[in-house]
């Protein structure tokens, strides 16, 4: 049995970008990604971190830019250090690693291929590599207008099912002695627009491509839609970079279940497909094209 200590695996990428889908891939294989994770495959004590941590920076996943200020502060950073690392080796990493694996060693003294995933990884990852400092990075990339679109209608969701109850339960919204009582009718009003998500998906790139950048070999990319149209290849890889065994049955029945016909879903509508149109200069410099009708395909 190999008892070597292993750094952690940090998985960023922007929000709707198809980072579930190859992390439950990696976790059958065995990849541990923390107990009681949700069903975006996100374990609860890395994200109350990672939240906390923007809390203290007066962002929030939708508006992240200030969470800069709180790395540009020098008195600040410390103090969040000596505050992390307490937590990931104190008895609080027990709510990721659980009973059995916390009592072999805190996060830091994990031995089979681990880590996990928060798309808010992309800002607060210099935190993290000065805990980690041996610490992979893997990110995963989606077409903007997919992304902007996928977080619009999440939204609408949200909204409409939220005015559902209110309109329900009116009179006692209104009337309560203790309101404002609600969360709120929908969240994250930058994404009510396909402007609103696409220019927040250049952020989240713009920042996760100067980490891949800098780490050189620590650090892998991988596109959504290249992972559809070809998981036979970007599986194995994806698996060996995380550490993880390859196990070619495995891999072929997960692969069977990947949808190529998502990869560029913005093609078939001809609202996105405008938009696309409207953003390819910007597009373009982030290394996407958008390609000619019936041509179907990315470049970058």
């Amino acid at each position: 049995m190999n008892t070597k200590t292993r750094a952690p695996v940090i998985i960023i990428g922007m929000h709707r970008s198809g980072t579930s889908l190859l992390t439950r891939v990696l976790q059958q294989a065995g990849f541990f990604m923390g107990v009681g994770a949700s069903r975006n495959e996100e374990a609860a004590f890395t994200n109350a971190i990672n939240a906390w941590l923007f809390r203290e920076a007066s962002a929030s996943w939708d508006r992240p830019e200030s969470f800069d200020w709180l790395l540009e502060d020098e008195t600040l950073r410390p103090w969040l250090l000596d505050y992390m690392d307490g937590i990931i080796r104190g008895p609080a990493s027990l709510r990721f690693l659980g009973i059995r694996r916390g009592l072999r060693g805190g996060m830091p003294g994990q031995t089979r291929p681990w880590g996990w995933k928060d798309p808010r990884n992309t800002y607060t990852l210099p935190l993290w590599l000065e805990l980690f400092p041996q610490a992979r990075v893997l990110h995963i990339t989606r077409h903007g207008v997919d992304v902007a679109a996928s977080l619009r209608a999440r939204r609408r969701g949200v909204f409409d099912k939220r005015v559902r109850r209110y309109r329900s339960m009116r009179a006692w919204y209104r009337n309560h002695p203790g309101a404002p009582t609600r969360r709120g009718f929908a969240p994250q009003v930058r994404c009510h627009t396909l402007e609103g998500g696409f220019s927040l998906w250049e952020s989240y790139l713009q920042r996760a491509r100067e980490h891949v950048r800098s780490l050189g070999p620590n650090a892998m990319e991988i596109a959504y839609e290249d992972l559809l149209r070809d998981p036979a290849r970007l599986l194995p890889q994806a698996l060996e970079f995380c550490g993880c065994p390859h196990d070619i049955g495995r891999m072929t029945a997960a692969a069977a279940g990947f949808r190529a016909d998502r990869a560029h879903a913005w093609q078939h509508n001809e609202e996105l497909r405008a938009f696309a149109a409207s953003v390819a200069d910007r597009l373009a410099r982030l290394g996407y094209a958008p390609p000619a009708v019936n041509a179907p395909g990315r470049t970058g």
